[in-house]
């Protein structure tokens, strides 16, 4: 894991997780966005319930998702959101966002995840980059995309 961008308004860190895919969250309890770049096409709906499961119960408030089969990792946030009750009817104060990007550019979605991932009262100050599977072009790219809109930003 990695801290790419700590300034005074924000935080970015980024992670490329591989099987067993095991997230702990570097904001210690504090709400977070996470966007996901899914490189790994071999991920079953287990796993990205059990992923899902847990960047939900460890504060994520907006997932954005790109990358192969980001649709599925939105239902899959979206339901892990929804299972955080026992009714299936949890809070609005803790209301998880989501979103995927199935074909656009990283760049763009990089973009949408710094600018609009804020939401109702919420504004993000912690954003995660979770790299599912290992890409080095896609990860370059990203990273380029991350000091265009996160570092010039700061």
């Amino acid at each position: 894991m990695e801290n790419a961008v700590r300034c005074g308004d924000f935080d970015v860190w980024l992670d490329t997780l591989n099987r067993p895919f095991k997230f702990h969250s570097p904001f210690l309890g504090e709400d977070f966005v996470v966007m996901l770049v899914v490189n790994d096409t071999t991920i079953a709906e287990g796993e990205r319930a059990e992923l899902s499961g847990e960047i939900v119960r460890q504060g994520c408030r907006y997932a954005v998702s790109t990358g192969h089969g980001c649709s599925s990792w939105d239902d899959a946030i979206d339901i892990a959101f929804l299972e955080t009750d026992p009714n299936f009817n949890p809070p609005d104060d803790r209301f998880v966002m989501t979103s995927w990007h199935e074909n656009d550019s990283i760049e763009g979605v990089v973009e949408f995840f710094r600018s609009c991932t804020a939401f109702d009262d919420y504004t993000p100050k912690n954003f995660m980059v979770i790299f599912l599977g290992q890409n080095q072009k896609v990860e370059e790219d990203t990273r380029r995309a991350l000091a265009q809109f996160f570092i010039a930003a700061a």
